[in-house]
């Protein structure tokens, strides 16, 4: 049986610690604009409470689902085609993303979330794309110029007949 050395289980809980996760969330379009900020903060205060780090966010903007999303709420089946779709990158203990699931379950303003681990790199961060090469050094790269294609001429009937049985009776 081995045992961790106390730098090791020291290593552990820190990385344990600082895990990154992402959260994506749906607020339902019955929302008044100026109030889906509030519905953010709630989600905001969930993750505060269990002692998350914010990282990053991106603020909810109404957006057209792929598919309609149905879900029953005080005895009636509601449908929904777009919504606020918005997510806050952060960092938590992974015991705190059981807490922060189930609070986010309880939110009504809230029509889907996922939580998912991710990096603390911001994704939304531009990047610039350089490409290399000696052979074009000092060149202007222009786009391709189609062919011209020659129109041939229309082709009778008896003609096309003609081709077909001679490739039947090949």
């Amino acid at each position: 049986m081995t045992t961790k050395s106390q730098d090791e289980e020291s290593f552990t809980q820190a990385n344990d610690a600082s895990t990154v996760y992402e959260v994506g969330y749906h607020v339902i379009p019955t929302v008044p604009e100026a109030e889906v900020a509030t519905v953010v903060d709630a989600i905001r205060a969930v993750l505060t409470a269990q002692s998350a780090e914010i990282i990053s966010e991106q603020v909810p903007v109404k957006t057209t689902l792929a598919y309609r999303i149905e879900r029953a709420a005080s005895g009636k089946v509601e449908k929904f085609t777009e919504s606020y779709f918005g997510f806050i990158k952060f960092a938590t203990a992974p015991e705190a993303s059981v807490a922060i699931h189930k609070a986010l379950s309880d939110k009504y303003e809230v029509l889907r979330f996922i939580i998912v681990h991710t990096t603390r790199e911001d994704a939304l961060a531009p990047r610039r794309t350089v490409f290399a090469s000696d052979r074009l050094e000092g060149k202007t790269i222009e786009k391709p110029v189609a062919e011209v294609v020659e129109k041939v001429g229309e082709v009778s009937e008896a003609e096309l007949d003609k081709s077909i049985d001679a490739l039947v009776t090949e």
